[in-house]
């Protein structure tokens, strides 16, 4: 488990990486965590976002604004009227759609309003970038907080994590309930995972075709 976390926080080039069991329970349980560890966090959650974020939301029990799918001004306009500290959280590849969102402005809008960035990559994990990283990698963007991954769908395989910053990924290690409470991945699927993620990191075969 631990060396799968090393090779997924490698992946993404983040310091840390922390596995769930699945990508939904990861995100739902990260933002319960986030609304622990920072106690005025206002999540600004795109209108489209999948089910497991606007859950994770939700349960949290955190301040919410909504803002109109892939629309800059719209978000922009409810990160000027944010009282506390706001977290954008959006997809890269939106699943039900299949379209992209304007992550470089989305992240320059983070920077001018000093947001937190939370993003789901699970539908562009092994997919996109030139080692399988996803949007964020393909498009060079180094300035998101969290990601969120999926060991399913293009790994082929059961799982989710995250990845940031050591201190972000321990905070959240040490209070999320879906990671604490609940069974680890089986070790022969760590394992397979691990051999998926690497495998995807030197081929391009399955990008192309």
């Amino acid at each position: 488990h631990v060396a799968l976390e090393q090779q997924l926080s490698q992946l993404h080039k983040k310091e840390s990486a922390l596995m769930f069991t699945s990508a939904y329970v990861a995100n739902e349980w990260t933002l319960v965590a986030l609304s622990k560890i920072i106690p005025d966090i206002v999540f600004l959650s795109d209108s489209k976002n999948h089910a497991s974020l606007i859950q994770g939301i939700r349960h949290s029990g955190a301040d919410k604004v909504i803002w109109k799918h892939n629309d800059m001004s719209d978000l922009e306009q409810k990160l000027r009227d944010v009282k506390g500290t706001p977290c954008i959280v959006f997809e890269s590849v939106y699943s039900m759609d299949g379209d992209v969102s304007p992550l470089v402005d989305i992240c320059n809008l983070a920077e001018k309003y000093q947001a937190m960035t939370y993003i789901d990559e699970v539908h562009a994990v092994g997919l996109y970038g030139e080692r399988g990283g996803g949007v964020c990698q393909q498009l060079g963007e180094k300035r998101i907080d969290i990601i969120n991954g999926t060991l399913g769908k293009a790994f082929g395989l059961q799982g989710g994590y995250i990845g940031g910053d050591k201190v972000v990924i321990d905070a959240i290690r040490s209070v999320a309930s879906g990671f604490i409470f609940t069974t680890a991945l089986p070790p022969a699927v760590a394992a397979g995972a691990l051999c998926s993620v690497k495998y995807l990191k030197i081929s391009d075969i399955e990008r192309e075709n």
